[in-house]
Protein backbone atom coordinates (compact mmCIF):
# COMPACT_ATOMS: atom_id res chain seq x y z
CA UNK A 1 0.00 0.00 0.00
CA UNK A 2 1.35 3.54 -1.13
CA UNK A 3 1.86 6.12 1.30
CA UNK A 4 -0.58 9.36 1.81
CA UNK A 5 0.15 12.21 -0.44
CA UNK A 6 0.35 15.58 1.58
CA UNK A 7 -2.90 16.38 -0.05
CA UNK A 8 -4.10 12.90 1.60
CA UNK A 9 -2.85 13.26 4.35
CA UNK A 10 -4.44 16.93 4.97
CA UNK A 11 -7.94 15.41 3.82
CA UNK A 12 -8.00 12.81 6.34
CA UNK A 13 -6.94 15.01 9.48
CA UNK A 14 -9.71 17.92 7.69
CA UNK A 15 -7.58 20.74 9.08
CA UNK A 16 -5.59 23.12 6.75
CA UNK A 17 -1.72 22.86 8.46
CA UNK A 18 -0.35 26.05 8.80
CA UNK A 19 3.50 26.77 9.00
CA UNK A 20 4.94 29.87 10.47
CA UNK A 21 7.98 31.04 10.09
CA UNK A 22 9.51 34.73 11.45
CA UNK A 23 12.78 36.61 10.90
CA UNK A 24 13.38 39.47 13.03
CA UNK A 25 16.21 41.51 14.74
CA UNK A 26 14.12 43.51 17.13
CA UNK A 27 11.54 40.59 17.99
CA UNK A 28 8.79 42.89 16.41
CA UNK A 29 7.88 40.16 13.44
CA UNK A 30 7.57 37.27 15.84
CA UNK A 31 5.55 39.36 18.15
CA UNK A 32 3.24 40.42 15.77
CA UNK A 33 2.50 37.07 14.22
CA UNK A 34 2.43 35.47 17.64
CA UNK A 35 -0.88 37.88 18.44
CA UNK A 36 -2.74 36.34 15.45
CA UNK A 37 -1.65 32.83 16.45
CA UNK A 38 -2.91 33.35 20.18
CA UNK A 39 -6.11 34.63 18.74
CA UNK A 40 -6.74 31.82 16.49
CA UNK A 41 -6.05 29.46 18.40
CA UNK A 42 -8.36 30.40 21.00
CA UNK A 43 -11.01 30.71 18.31
CA UNK A 44 -13.04 26.92 18.96
CA UNK A 45 -14.45 26.96 15.67
CA UNK A 46 -11.34 27.22 13.08
CA UNK A 47 -10.47 24.59 10.98
CA UNK A 48 -6.82 24.95 10.80
CA UNK A 49 -3.73 23.80 13.18
CA UNK A 50 -0.70 25.77 13.81
CA UNK A 51 2.02 22.71 12.99
CA UNK A 52 5.02 24.75 13.93
CA UNK A 53 6.68 27.93 14.54
CA UNK A 54 10.01 28.54 13.55
CA UNK A 55 13.08 31.17 12.15
CA UNK A 56 13.53 31.09 8.47
CA UNK A 57 16.99 29.52 9.04
CA UNK A 58 15.71 26.74 11.16
CA UNK A 59 13.33 25.36 8.37
CA UNK A 60 16.78 26.16 5.84
CA UNK A 61 18.35 24.03 8.22
CA UNK A 62 15.54 21.13 7.29
CA UNK A 63 15.76 21.61 3.87
CA UNK A 64 19.68 20.89 3.81
CA UNK A 65 20.72 17.25 2.86
CA UNK A 66 23.13 15.38 4.91
CA UNK A 67 26.25 17.04 3.23
CA UNK A 68 24.85 20.38 4.86
CA UNK A 69 24.11 21.65 1.10
CA UNK A 70 20.76 23.39 0.24
CA UNK A 71 19.90 22.12 -3.26
CA UNK A 72 16.50 23.25 -5.33
CA UNK A 73 14.14 20.49 -4.75
CA UNK A 74 14.44 20.21 -0.90
CA UNK A 75 12.27 23.25 -0.68
CA UNK A 76 9.42 20.62 -1.25
CA UNK A 77 10.18 19.92 2.33
CA UNK A 78 7.68 22.63 3.14
CA UNK A 79 5.09 21.55 0.81
CA UNK A 80 5.17 17.89 2.85
CA UNK A 81 5.07 19.63 6.19
CA UNK A 82 2.45 22.66 5.49
CA UNK A 83 -1.21 23.55 3.39
CA UNK A 84 -0.13 27.29 4.42
CA UNK A 85 3.49 28.82 4.88
CA UNK A 86 2.73 32.18 7.06
CA UNK A 87 5.67 34.31 7.25
CA UNK A 88 6.57 37.80 9.28
CA UNK A 89 9.67 39.25 8.73
CA UNK A 90 11.12 42.82 8.63
CA UNK A 91 14.70 43.88 6.55
CA UNK A 92 17.92 44.47 8.26
CA UNK A 93 20.80 46.92 7.34
CA UNK A 94 20.91 47.63 3.75
CA UNK A 95 17.59 46.00 3.06
CA UNK A 96 19.09 42.48 4.05
CA UNK A 97 17.46 39.66 5.70
CA UNK A 98 17.11 39.73 9.21
CA UNK A 99 20.36 37.05 11.00
CA UNK A 100 17.93 34.42 11.65
CA UNK A 101 16.02 34.82 8.12
CA UNK A 102 18.73 34.98 5.85
CA UNK A 103 19.42 31.52 4.97
CA UNK A 104 15.76 30.97 3.83
CA UNK A 105 15.35 34.00 2.14
CA UNK A 106 18.58 32.69 0.23
CA UNK A 107 17.34 29.62 -0.50
CA UNK A 108 13.90 30.55 -1.77
CA UNK A 109 16.02 33.09 -4.03
CA UNK A 110 18.09 30.43 -5.56
CA UNK A 111 15.03 28.35 -5.90
CA UNK A 112 13.29 31.35 -8.09
CA UNK A 113 16.25 31.83 -9.95
CA UNK A 114 15.95 27.89 -11.09
CA UNK A 115 12.42 28.93 -12.11
CA UNK A 116 11.42 25.67 -9.01
CA UNK A 117 8.05 24.47 -9.03
CA UNK A 118 9.20 23.10 -5.11
CA UNK A 119 5.80 25.37 -3.21
CA UNK A 120 2.83 24.44 -5.69
CA UNK A 121 0.05 23.14 -3.92
CA UNK A 122 0.94 25.85 -1.40
CA UNK A 123 -0.57 28.85 0.08
CA UNK A 124 1.18 31.66 1.58
CA UNK A 125 0.51 34.99 3.02
CA UNK A 126 3.70 37.41 4.18
CA UNK A 127 3.37 40.21 7.36
CA UNK A 128 6.00 42.68 6.62
CA UNK A 129 7.93 45.12 9.63
CA UNK A 130 9.60 48.24 9.08
CA UNK A 131 10.23 51.55 9.13
CA UNK A 132 9.38 54.38 6.38
CA UNK A 133 12.29 56.10 7.75
CA UNK A 134 14.25 53.62 5.65
CA UNK A 135 14.80 53.63 2.10
CA UNK A 136 14.74 49.83 1.63
CA UNK A 137 11.74 50.28 3.80
CA UNK A 138 9.52 46.51 3.29
CA UNK A 139 12.16 44.80 1.10
CA UNK A 140 12.63 41.79 2.93
CA UNK A 141 8.79 40.93 3.01
CA UNK A 142 8.29 42.01 -0.62
CA UNK A 143 11.52 40.07 -1.91
CA UNK A 144 9.91 36.87 -0.07
CA UNK A 145 6.43 37.58 -1.16
CA UNK A 146 7.56 37.61 -4.92
CA UNK A 147 9.98 34.50 -4.33
CA UNK A 148 7.43 32.65 -2.71
CA UNK A 149 5.10 32.87 -5.83
CA UNK A 150 8.07 32.56 -8.24
CA UNK A 151 8.46 28.75 -6.26
CA UNK A 152 4.70 27.86 -7.26
CA UNK A 153 3.34 28.89 -3.94
CA UNK A 154 -0.14 30.67 -4.37
CA UNK A 155 -0.54 34.27 -2.78
CA UNK A 156 -3.25 34.02 -0.11
CA UNK A 157 -3.73 37.25 0.79
CA UNK A 158 -2.40 40.89 0.28
CA UNK A 159 0.90 41.86 1.85
CA UNK A 160 0.96 43.63 5.27
CA UNK A 161 3.23 46.30 5.74
CA UNK A 162 3.65 47.37 9.18
CA UNK A 163 5.44 50.76 9.13
CA UNK A 164 6.72 50.39 13.07
CA UNK A 165 7.39 53.99 12.83
CA UNK A 166 3.35 54.54 13.95
CA UNK A 167 2.96 54.38 17.94
CA UNK A 168 0.69 51.77 17.28
CA UNK A 169 1.82 49.02 14.81
CA UNK A 170 -0.54 46.77 16.01
CA UNK A 171 -3.66 48.68 15.51
CA UNK A 172 -2.30 49.30 12.03
CA UNK A 173 -5.45 49.12 9.48
CA UNK A 174 -3.28 47.12 7.46
CA UNK A 175 -2.28 44.52 10.27
CA UNK A 176 -6.06 44.13 11.08
CA UNK A 177 -6.97 43.94 7.91
CA UNK A 178 -4.27 40.92 6.49
CA UNK A 179 -4.86 39.08 9.95
CA UNK A 180 -8.91 38.65 9.09
CA UNK A 181 -8.25 37.91 5.33
CA UNK A 182 -5.73 35.10 6.31
CA UNK A 183 -8.12 34.28 9.13
CA UNK A 184 -11.29 33.93 6.51
CA UNK A 185 -8.96 32.18 4.04
CA UNK A 186 -7.70 29.44 6.50
CA UNK A 187 -11.30 28.57 7.75
CA UNK A 188 -12.31 27.75 4.01
CA UNK A 189 -8.93 27.10 2.12
CA UNK A 190 -9.20 27.68 -2.01
CA UNK A 191 -7.89 25.96 -4.21
CA UNK A 192 -4.45 26.84 -5.33
CA UNK A 193 -5.41 26.47 -8.66
CA UNK A 194 -7.52 29.48 -8.03
CA UNK A 195 -5.73 32.92 -8.73
CA UNK A 196 -3.37 35.00 -6.44
CA UNK A 197 -5.33 36.87 -4.03
CA UNK A 198 -3.17 39.71 -5.79
CA UNK A 199 0.54 40.29 -7.44
CA UNK A 200 3.18 40.13 -5.70
CA UNK A 201 3.83 44.36 -5.87
CA UNK A 202 0.43 45.28 -4.40
CA UNK A 203 0.29 47.53 -2.09
CA UNK A 204 4.14 48.07 -3.09
CA UNK A 205 6.65 46.92 -5.52
CA UNK A 206 9.82 49.07 -4.46
CA UNK A 207 12.65 46.28 -4.04
CA UNK A 208 16.37 46.07 -4.30
CA UNK A 209 18.27 42.67 -4.67
CA UNK A 210 19.90 41.50 -1.43
CA UNK A 211 23.52 42.15 -0.98
CA UNK A 212 26.42 39.04 -0.63
CA UNK A 213 29.38 39.17 1.62
CA UNK A 214 31.12 40.53 -1.44
CA UNK A 215 28.30 43.63 -1.54
CA UNK A 216 29.18 44.65 1.95
CA UNK A 217 33.18 44.34 1.26
CA UNK A 218 32.34 46.54 -1.72
CA UNK A 219 30.37 49.37 0.22
CA UNK A 220 32.96 49.18 3.31
CA UNK A 221 36.44 48.46 1.92
CA UNK A 222 37.79 49.81 4.89
CA UNK A 223 36.41 46.42 7.64
CA UNK A 224 39.66 44.64 8.20
CA UNK A 225 39.16 41.01 9.95
CA UNK A 226 39.22 40.98 13.21
CA UNK A 227 41.76 38.11 13.40
CA UNK A 228 44.47 40.20 11.15
CA UNK A 229 44.09 43.48 13.37
CA UNK A 230 44.64 41.13 16.29
CA UNK A 231 47.87 39.62 14.71
CA UNK A 232 49.32 43.15 12.84
CA UNK A 233 48.40 45.85 15.42
CA UNK A 234 50.69 44.61 18.24
CA UNK A 235 53.65 43.67 15.26
CA UNK A 236 53.21 47.21 14.23
CA UNK A 237 53.82 48.44 17.71
CA UNK A 238 56.67 46.22 18.43
CA UNK A 239 58.52 47.96 15.40
CA UNK A 240 57.97 51.39 16.46
CA UNK A 241 59.14 50.64 19.51
CA UNK A 242 62.21 48.75 17.91
CA UNK A 243 62.88 51.75 15.70
CA UNK A 244 62.60 54.18 18.71
CA UNK A 245 65.27 52.42 20.38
Amino acid sequence: MSAATPSQTSAISAKTRVLVVYGSESGNAKRGITRYIKKWEAMPDRNFEIVGMHTGNEIAKKCKTGDGTAMANNLEFVSQLCDVLLVATSSYGDGDPPSNMRNLTELLRHEASMNSDALVGVHHAVLGFGSTTYTTFQNVPRLTDKFLGECGSRRLAMRAEVDEHDPNPGEEACYLKWGEEVYAALQSLPSTRSPPACAWNQPQGKIAMMSSDDDVKERHPYIIPTVYLASTVPMALMFVAWWYA
